[in-house]
């Protein structure tokens, strides 16, 4: 089975998949899509989508498309990724340090991208006992 990153063109689309997904984990990249580092992140994104299917769905947000985010999230970095487990923002341990979200500051990587997932579910899964 091959999942693909879903585009989130609305600020109900992105409500939906934030209330629809209560197991996994909601990993969603902030960002304008024509952006060069966008783009290269989004190529990152698809490429983990089937080897971490049963811990996280990968979304992405135009923020020119749907602003309605920006300010309350402080969107002006090329891209900012987050994520989500039932609603809420979660943080992730990048190795270095908590953070809320990566951005363009932060080298990301398949590798790195499929840590940070594995780590951050498997945190949520034993914090749940």
């Amino acid at each position: 089975m091959t999942e693909r990153m879903v585009q989130l063109s609305s600020a109900s689309d992105v409500d939906q998949a934030l209330i629809n997904e209560n197991e996994r984990l909601v990993v969603i990249r902030w960002g304008r899509d024509e952006d060069p580092l966008c783009e290269a992140v989004d190529q990152i994104m698809e490429s983990v989508c089937s080897k971490c299917i049963n811990m996280a769905v990968f979304c992405s947000v135009d923020i020119e498309e749907v602003p309605d985010f920006n300010v309350e999230n402080k969107l002006y970095d090329p891209y900012t990724i987050m994520f989500y487990h039932k609603r809420r923002l979660v943080e992730i341990n990048t190795g270095v340090a908590l953070e809320a979200y990566l951005d363009a500051l932060y080298p990301i990587s398949e590798g790195s991208l499929v840590k940070i997932v594995e780590a951050t579910f498997k945190k949520l899964k034993t914090s749940k006992r």
